[in-house]
């Protein structure tokens, strides 16, 4: 466990993720950590297409865990040899997270290497426990483990930059190079440059200066935490983002959709590889919309199911924030949600037989 609330987890794709017994979720798909990552935030964004030109990629990665979403993009643009400096943004709650990131088996060699090196200098001694647990050493890498172990002393004070250097060379050639000796090249890890903000997200996003092209939104599920789904928190990431910006999320709720049109968005749905429904896009043009929402699915915002969280000033708790979407919900005068589906239903049914 890392704490008495999150404890690890293997996922099938052999990564490890986690669970959270407090808001009794997982943060990572079962299937796999890092698929579920490619998948669903990184893939969609086209970024050959989208962003390869940029000189300057500035992404925002909300409730960065640890770390996933970062790190396949990392992967991706180091695979696909984009030249682009990459400034990311980490907003996560939880400190310990962060700091375990690097060292997590995930399957992002290079990525995970890239931040240790933008986080070894904040890395605070209280997670060693944790890396070092027998019970969680199959959770994490052992040539990083080795490294820790031999430099752990002095409050990391033996971490100068030559040494941190040989190490993420080391890193490279052992992980990477063998097996893709034509593929890829050394990453220019001064390319990247990754800052955390460990408070609430709702806090974090007063601090930024904005201008990002790329923003994951990875919150728990809006029924269990709805401080970041809310109207005005969708209005302030509109505020933050680039004209010609993309914001990614896994998830498909009509209030989500609803609070991000609401806030200015083109709002649109994400497929996988095999053509599955996997999250939703959202965009300040409309050129980044591939698919766009259907006639079902904006049929759907209109009905109870799409009214939105609301947080004024940013500050409300989860249980208020619930407590007026339900009251709001039971007080609407709004199609249920039933009943449009089930009418939707029939009238396909119709079409399809005439």
């Amino acid at each position: 466990m890392i704490s008495k609330d999150i404890e690890f987890c293997f996922t099938k794709d052999g990564t490890a993720g986690l669970y959270n017994r407090t808001v009794d979720d997982v943060y990572h798909s079962i299937f796999g950590a890092k698929t579920e990552a490619v998948e669903k935030f990184v893939r969609p964004l086209g970024l050959l297409k989208n962003f390869a030109h940029k000189k300057e990629i500035k992404v925002l990665d909300i409730c960065f865990g640890i770390g996933y979403n970062s790190k396949a993009l990392i992967e991706e643009i180091v695979k696909l040899k984009i030249n682009s400096k990459v400034k990311i943004d980490i907003l996560e709650n939880d400190r310990k997270l962060v700091e375990l990131s690097p060292f997590i088996k995930d399957n992002c060699e290079i990525a995970s290497a890239i931040l240790f090196r933008s986080l070894y200098q904040i890395i605070e001694p209280d997670i060693l426990p944790v890396i070092f647990d027998k019970d969680n050493q199959k959770f994490f890498k052992p040539a990083v483990r080795r490294f820790i172990r031999n430099n752990k002393h002095d409050h990391y004070g033996l971490y100068s930059c030559n040494n941190l250097n040989v190490f993420l060379h080391n890193i490279y050639y052992h992980y990477v190079s063998q097996r893709h000796k034509k593929g890829l090249i050394p990453p220019n890890y001064r390319h990247f440059l990754i800052t955390p903000y460990i408070d609430d997200a709702r806090k974090s996003i007063l601090r930024l200066s904005g201008g990002y092209d790329i923003v994951f939104l990875d919150a728990f599920t809006p029924a269990k935490l709805p401080t970041l789904w809310s109207l005005e928190f969708f209005i302030k990431l509109f505020e933050l983002m680039n004209d010609e910006s993309v914001l990614v999320t896994y998830s498909n709720s009509a209030a989500v959709r609803h609070a991000m049109v609401r806030a200015g968005f083109f709002a649109g749905k994400l497929f996988d590889r095999n053509n599955r429904h996997c999250g939703t896009v959202a965009a300040k043009s409309k050129r980044f919309i591939e698919n766009g929402l259907d006639e079902f699915d904006k049929g759907l915002m209109e009905t109870k199911a799409g009214i939105f969280f609301t947080d004024p000033g940013l500050c409300s708790s989860p249980e208020e924030i619930l407590a007026d979407w339900n009251l709001r919900k039971q007080n609407s005068n709004l199609r249920s949600t039933s009943s449009f589906i089930k009418n939707y239903k029939n009238k396909t049914e119709e079409i399809c037989t005439t």
